[in-house]
């Protein structure tokens, strides 16, 4: 589906955009004047409305589907292209968990976290590179988490996945240099409407509250933009300090 008719100079593909981080960053990066792919996992009435809303604010195009599926990155990457003309940016937010003790956790857990936080990044990016590649170049910027650096109790698939998301960020920075730069954002307890526990961490937290889902947009701007031209391979934590403190507890 295609947003207004405009030559564009600089497009983002958004997954996961219409809730929480991703819609952060889907109207951040419009705000610095990108046209946007607006990723969602599915068509639905909430979904439809955020699209409304960041097609208000510029060119847009909503591309469905499940980012785990074997053709979806090429098939995301193809209807940004042809709806926008370009891709310069690709922004992988979209991800799962599940939270739960891990001799409870099952293979199909294993395959539905894996699926999505691990080989949709990876088949997104790799499609993507191809396409910017094909321009000049450009910035892939995966969300990660706090949980790519310290473990959590209960959270052993997710925090496995982000730390694999997160050296697939450094591989891929090294191999796509100097056209492509890729870096991660590791962000903590963020506000959003899936996340229940971000007030219940507030003491593990030394800035003394969670953050706010436009604190990690702004990071991943940066990362996106060209003052971050000699930055690649990076993971900024966006987290209060939140992992220097669970870092600096003592053993036992």
């Amino acid at each position: 589906m295609s947003g207004k008719n405009a030559v564009v100079e600089r497009v983002a593909l958004v997954t996961g955009a219409s809730t929480g981080i991703g819609r952060a960053v889907a109207e951040r990066l419009q705000s610095d004047g990108f046209a946007l792919a607006f990723h969602s996992h599915r068509d639905d009435d909430d979904s439809r409305r955020r699209f409304d809303e960041a097609e208000a604010r510029g060119p847009a195009t909503w591309i469905v589907g499940d980012v785990a599926e074997p053709d979806a990155g090429e098939r995301l990457v193809r209807e940004a292209v042809e709806a926008l003309g370009r891709l310069d940016v690709l922004v992988n937010n979209a991800g799962i968990t599940v939270s739960k003790p891990a001799v409870e956790l099952t293979a199909e857990d294993f395959d539905a976290i894996f699926s999505v936080d691990v080989k949709g990044a990876f088949l997104l990016s790799v499609a993507a590179a191809r396409e910017m590649r094909r321009h000049g170049g450009g910035a892939i910027v995966n969300v990660t988490s706090v949980h790519e650096h310290v473990p959590r109790p209960g959270f052993a698939l997710y925090a496995s996945a982000k730390a694999a998301l997160g050296m697939l960020t450094r591989s891929l920075a090294l191999e796509l240099a100097p056209e492509i730069r890729v870096n991660a954002v590791a962000p903590g307890a963020i506000e959003t409407e899936r996340n229940e526990e971000a007030d219940e961490l507030r003491p593990e937290i030394p800035f003394g509250r969670a953050g706010r889902p436009e604190e990690v947009a702004a990071v991943i701007s940066y990362l996106a933009g060209p003052d971050a031209s000699y930055v690649s391979g990076a993971s900024l934590l966006v987290d209060g300090a939140m992992a220097q403190q669970v870092l600096a507890r003592p053993a036992g």
